[in-house]
């Protein structure tokens, strides 16, 4: 009998040798990152279903405890309850046993194609299918059929044997196919493993692993496959760590679901997405509730940050008299020894951290997608509920297309080295920092982020920056490291829509930023440790629009050396959430209007409408319609309200209150980190560094 063909293809087949991704010249670009991902996968015919001549196949039926070979095959050898493949050729599997195996250990150069064909196939030993050794070997799920792979939970090895250890195990190149139903159930460790490139295509899987579902150790695809995954371990790897062009993942479309106690997926080299849907969830998910940093010394970002004992503010008048274990506060003429003295609070912190890094190894990452030397999006739609980062990267992370929704107990996307946004749209429901690395660019495309600490973190690119506290000792060479570190990267805004809902910092750098189009939209912390901009060296805008609405106390405007005018108005008191802020220019025209969606008493402005020079009013609580997003309204009308004051932007950053035109704000380090912030006194305070 002759199977038919299907008449398509599914996929473009790039045949010839692989250019890996890591050898490829950084770009961002859509097109090109789609064509060095197909670059990195070399495919021939054999790697898409086809039909198959009955009478050029070797039928192989299971019953029970028996087999049968339907032909004389001298390449088939039936060992107990084991079939031994030794030539290369096609074989099909169907029927159903409760201990047998399936051994591929051929002996030509040819490749080995297995039909399941309605099989149930469970080994009380070992795995149920091995690939000892071939050049090439295809599984392909027969049409219209459903087929089952279980492994025991122990396995029996020969002396000095640690191999198979999944329920598919493939030492060589490895491509699964076909349109059929395969479960895999891998009780001892994994679920399929190829030892070198491991390809998925076409076909339905569901798999569940103790340990990782799918390992592909030198390269995984995934094309036009439905593929779901409950694992112990990682849901997908990609593990080569020996050799710098390998262990890359490509997943070119289809879908991709996946339940995981480690990480969803996760490369030591590269993973592309082109297409196709995924939804990850990575150590159980996000924790219902995040808490931030509440430690003064320890950070400044987060809840509680910046405030006393029963949530009093810091200032001159409340400052502690004496430390809260009853010992007096340290005087001047204490001596030398005070300089190297260690509260004890302090050296518990050190003990516990140390105590923490002793643990680490054993904790496992528990990230969404996970790359060692880069990750890049594509397209795709990607769901992503994650213990840890969603989106992360050891080096480079580049967005260029597709639909993400990120939920992270920790950054939604972070990055040690750079970031690069160019299009797409990314939502963050939840997170402990939004989008963090030692450099972020944004283009173009769509952010909408919810952050219980920063926003958008530029920090010199390490995972869960500490910051040393006041009072702590720092060595010289620690002092020199910090400040290379505090020259590196910057945040740079280009174009698109960034929505950011911060309770720490707003958009915060170590370094500095520039924005030079888009929208930004950020509503910052409620309390006054925090800022809604943050930034040590400057904050440049030459173009776009900025809205950045929060506290008071740390609130930062932007660098005098701005191109575009701007200002920041502070009220005397928090307003309400929904409180409306609309500044009309002198011909009555409404030039910005917004409704922070967050209670706030300082509020940065900055349009290519406001000018310099020119004269303006502000009003509150009036009644605004027209385009409204997040509380920003454009081409917007106001009715009534209430008239605040009337001023003139005399500078490129005016600073602003209920009395006209003022200095930079007082207050614990208020006005501009970058710029020098200045005590209730007028004496320069001193900078703390920024998270």
């Amino acid at each position: 009998m002759k199977k038919s063909i299907k008449g398509r293809f599914l996929l473009p087949f790039f045949i010839g040798t692989a250019i890996m991704i890591a050898g490829c010249s950084k770009t961002n670009d859509n097109g090109t990152l789609t064509e060095q991902a197909q670059s990195a996968v070399s495919y021939d015919a054999e790697d898409a279903y086809t039909g198959w001549e009955e009478q050029d196949a070797t039928n192989i039926t299971f019953d029970d405890q028996s087999i049968d070979v339907e032909e004389d095959n001298n390449g088939v050898i039936v060992n107990e309850n084991t079939v031994e493949i030794h030539t290369s050729g096609t074989y099909v599997l169907e029927g159903s046993a409760t201990d047998s195996q399936v051994l591929v250990d051929a002996e030509d150069e040819g490749t080995v194609r297995l039909i399941l064909n309605g099989l149930s196939l469970e080994s009380t030993t070992t795995a149920p299918i091995f690939v000892k050794q071939a050049k090439k070997t295809v599984v392909s799920v027969e049409e219209g059929t459903s087929n089952t792979l279980t492994d025991p939970s122990e396995y029996v090895y020969e002396e000095d044997a640690d191999e198979p250890k999944a329920a598919i195990y493939s030492k060589d190149d490895l491509t699964v196919n076909g349109t059929g139903n395969l479960i895999v159930n891998g009780n001892y460790n994994d679920g399929i493993t190829g030892n070198d490139d491991l390809k998925i295509i076409g076909t339905t899987i569901d798999i569940t692993a103790e340990d990782d579902g799918i390992v592909g150790r030198d390269l995984f695809a995934l094309n036009e496959a439905l593929v779901t995954i409950d694992a112990g371990g990682d849901g997908v790897k990609s593990s080569n760590d020996a050799d710098e062009d390998k262990a890359n993942i490509v997943l070119e479309s289809g879908s991709l679901t996946i339940n995981a106690g480690g990480d969803g997926v996760q490369s030591e080299n590269t993973v592309t997405i082109l297409d196709g849907e995924y939804e990850i969830t990575a150590g159980g998910g996000s924790p219902e509730t995040i808490e931030a940093t509440t430690e003064f010394g320890g950070g400044f970002g987060g809840q509680g940050q910046g405030t006393m004992p029963g949530d009093q503010d810091f200032s001159e008048d409340n400052m502690p008299a004496e430390r809260p274990d009853g010992m007096e506060p340290p005087t001047e003429g204490d001596g030398d020894d005070f300089e190297d003295r260690q509260p004890p609070e302090q050296m518990e912190e050190e003990q516990a951290q140390t105590n923490a890094e002793t643990e680490e190894d054993d904790t496992p990452s528990t990230k969404g997608i996970k790359a060692e030397n880069s990750l890049e999006i594509a397209g795709g739609t990607i769901a992503i509920d994650a213990n840890d980062d969603a989106l992360h990267s050891n080096k480079e992370l580049t967005v260029a297309a597709g639909e993400m929704t990120l939920a992270t107990g920790d950054d939604a996307v972070h990055a040690d080295e750079e970031i690069i946004i160019t299009n797409g749209s990314i939502q963050v429901e939840k997170s402990y920092e939004g989008i963090e690395a030692e450099s972020i660019t944004v283009s173009d495309g769509t952010i909408h982020l919810a952050a219980e600490d920063d926003g958008f973190n530029v920090n010199g690119g390490t995972d869960q920056m500490g910051m040393q506290g006041f009072g702590e000792n720092e060595t010289e060479d620690e002092e020199e490291s910090t400040e290379e570190e505090a020259d590196q990267g910057k945040l740079l805004i280009e174009g698109g829509y960034i929505y950011v809902d911060a309770n720490g910092d707003g958009l915060d750098s170590n370094t500095s930023a520039e924005m030079t189009g888009g929208t930004v939209v950020v509503y910052g912390p409620t309390n006054d440790g925090n800022g809604a901009l943050d930034y040590d060296q400057s904050f440049e805008i030459k173009g776009g629009t900025l809205i950045a609405a929060g506290s008071s106390g740390m609130a930062q405007g932007v660098s005098d050396s701005s191109e575009q005018a701007s200002f920041m108005m502070t009220f005397p008191e928090m307003l309400e959430a929904g409180s409306t802020v609309s500044v009309q220019d002198g011909n009555g025209d409404i030039v910005v209007a917004v409704a922070p969606e967050k209670d706030f008493q300082s509020v940065v402005i900055s349009s290519p409408d406001l000018q310099q020079d020119q004269s303006y009013t502000l009003y509150t609580d009036s009644g605004l319609s027209g385009d409204e997003t997040d509380g920003f309204f454009e081409d917007a009308t106001m009715e009534g309200g209430t008239k605040v004051l009337e001023f003139s932007l005399t500078s490129t950053m005016t600073y602003l209150d209920e009395t006209g035109e003022t200095e930079q704000a007082s207050g614990m380090f208020g006005g501009g980190r970058g710029q020098g912030r200045q005590g209730q006194d007028g004496s320069e305070m001193p900078q703390p560094p920024s998270q």
